[in-house]
């Protein structure tokens, strides 16, 4: 199968796997809340320590895949998480001990989160530099076209059957696995093939004596602190302080992802030849100003407006920075410094749910909106940094122009 045929596949099967993922992850919070009475404030423990955990697997992923091929990490993680999945499904039916829930999520996102770095990595492996920010953002069009249609699902799922919403995850999981073994090939010589003998996570910590690439983990991180307030966040501010029903915040996440596939092409296009960091910074500013007025919203239509807001700052940052992290990295080493990018963004996911969550139970019955006044003023730390590392990366890592393609590549899809 060409380049451009398994990266169109791989394109719709994010999208398929989102859809599942997204009608059921989103609303474990509620859950715990709702049907099991977990405190706001252990729920944000729960979950934050969960990606805290499965944060290291950004850097195995990326290991592996470089040692041992793209695809089959990526339909290993699959066939994984899809287990994981329905027995998180069983547990929620049989009412059995949460004490077993807790432990099975973070392994499910543990082995889950071995398919990002190795699908960017692949993405990498065929496009060059100036490029892929669009390819990057054309990948998040399949997932979010998901994104758009998977918590609408779950919202109407949620009031009867939660259990049905996890089951129904692990079989889009399983059908995934199949579709990407069967689409996908690698890139001769873009694995070491050494087989797990091969990774060397020295090496991959090495990486950060890169002082720019160890700048952009850190903005990365501080970015993510932003991102990490739109799922569980929002879902639990929407619920206990909005009066949201659950099927309302699922349309809130659809207006998300419907956003992104109308307008994510066309934006990507707008800053395809420009300064990445450029459109990181103003889209950093767009996720402040969104969030800000999402905590002061009076009703529903101003919610979904602000929404609207930062979705637009997710349509610069999300796509820069995995174009960003892949052009920073040296050929033969595109999985390792994603992975370790990866890292630095699971644990700002992992920090920012914490602190979000937790604001929100201690901050909010004080000042109600205080806690997306603070989400503004670290966007705005996101953008100023993103700005000073722009001043310091060469034009190519910076996308503004490629050279000659690399001589791995064979066939560059026809995404751009």
């Amino acid at each position: 199968m060409s380049a451009s045929a398994g990266f169109w596949l791989l394109v719709v099967t994010e999208g398929i796997m989102t859809v599942g993922h997204a009608m059921a992850f989103p609303f474990l919070a509620v859950y715990l809340s709702a049907h099991r009475h977990v405190p706001m404030a252990w729920i944000g423990l729960f979950l934050s320590l969960s990606m805290f955990v499965a944060s290291f697997s950004q850097v195995v992923g990326g290991e592996i895949s470089d040692a041992i091929g793209r695809r089959k990490v990526m339909t290993l993680s699959l066939a994984l998480r899809a287990v994981f999945t329905g027995a998180m499904g069983w547990v929620i039916l049989s009412g059995a001990s949460l004490w077993v829930l807790f432990l099975l999520h973070p392994l499910g996102i543990f082995v889950g989160s071995f398919f990002h770095p190795a699908a960017r990595a692949w993405v990498a492996d065929f496009v060059v530099p100036s490029r892929r920010m669009k390819a990057y953002g054309i990948l998040r069009i399949g997932t979010n076209a998901g994104w758009a249609l998977g918590p609408a699902l779950g919202g109407l799922l949620a009031g009867a059957s939660f259990h049905e919403m996890f089951f129904i995850a692990a079989a889009v999981y399983a059908v995934c696995t199949v579709v990407i073994w069967f689409s996908v090939r690698d890139v001769p010589g873009a694995a070491r093939s050494e087989g797990l003998g091969g990774m060397d996570f020295k090496a991959a910590a090495a990486t950060l004596g890169d002082v720019n690439f160890r700048r952009f983990c850190l903005v990365t991180f501080i970015m993510y602190l932003v991102m990490s307030q739109l799922v569980v966040s929002s879902s639990l501010y929407s619920k206990t302080y909005l009066g949201f029903s659950e099927a309302q915040i699922g349309l809130l996440f659809s207006v998300n992802g419907a956003i992104v596939v109308l307008l994510q092409y066309f934006v990507t296009k707008v800053l395809e030849g420009r300064r990445i960091t450029s459109g990181l910074a103003a889209g950093a500013v767009l996720y402040g100003v969104g969030y800000f007025f999402f905590g002061f919203s009076p009703g529903f239509a101003a919610a979904a407006a602000a929404m609207v807001v930062v979705t637009f700052g997710e349509l610069a940052v999300s796509p820069g920075l995995q174009a960003l992290g892949a052009n920073m990295a040296p050929r033969g080493e595109k999985g390792r410094y994603l992975g370790v990018q990866g890292l630095f963004q699971q644990v700002g996911n992992a920090t920012g749910v914490f602190l979000g969550s937790n604001a929100i139970a201690l901050i909010s019955p004080r000042f109600q909106q205080g806690p997306w006044v603070l989400v503004a003023f670290v966007a705005g730390i996101a953008s100023f940094g993103f700005l000073s590392l722009g001043r310091r990366l060469t034009p190519e890592q910076n996308g503004q122009y490629s050279p000659e393609p690399p001589p791995l590549l064979q066939k560059s899809p026809e995404t751009i």
